[in-house]
């Protein structure tokens, strides 16, 4: 069972989507000392006490965190930490799809 669930939809291509979970283990191994690998579609992290992974999907990524009894309440800090950080990289990714899509039409009239 985890402590900490989160889902996420997004709009963005499953390469873009797994950049951005990349990312987002990339940001929380400089602050925790997390190590992290992919299996498929699937960003696993660890160390010791937190256990969980980031499943990414062509319309959602799903995050799954188990804490260690020590660990355990820290629970809200690290919640806080993961969502701002997935929250605010999936905001900086769409609207760089956005502006290409746009700059891609934008000037043609029909």
């Amino acid at each position: 069972m985890s402590d900490i669930k989160y889902v996420r939809s997004h709009s963005l291509s499953l390469k873009e989507a797994r950049k951005v979970a990349q990312k987002t283990a990339d940001d929380l191994a400089d602050e925790y000392d997390l190590e992290s690998e992919w299996n498929g579609d699937t960003l696993h992290f660890h160390r010791s006490g937190v256990e969980g992974h980031m499943r990414v999907t062509d319309k959602q990524i799903d995050l799954n965190v188990k804490l260690g009894f020590l660990l355990k309440p820290f629970k809200a800090k690290f919640e806080q930490h993961i969502e701002r950080h997935l929250d605010g990289l999936l905001a900086q990714a769409r609207p760089a799809k956005v502006a290409t899509a746009n700059a891609k039409g934008g000037g043609r009239k029909g």
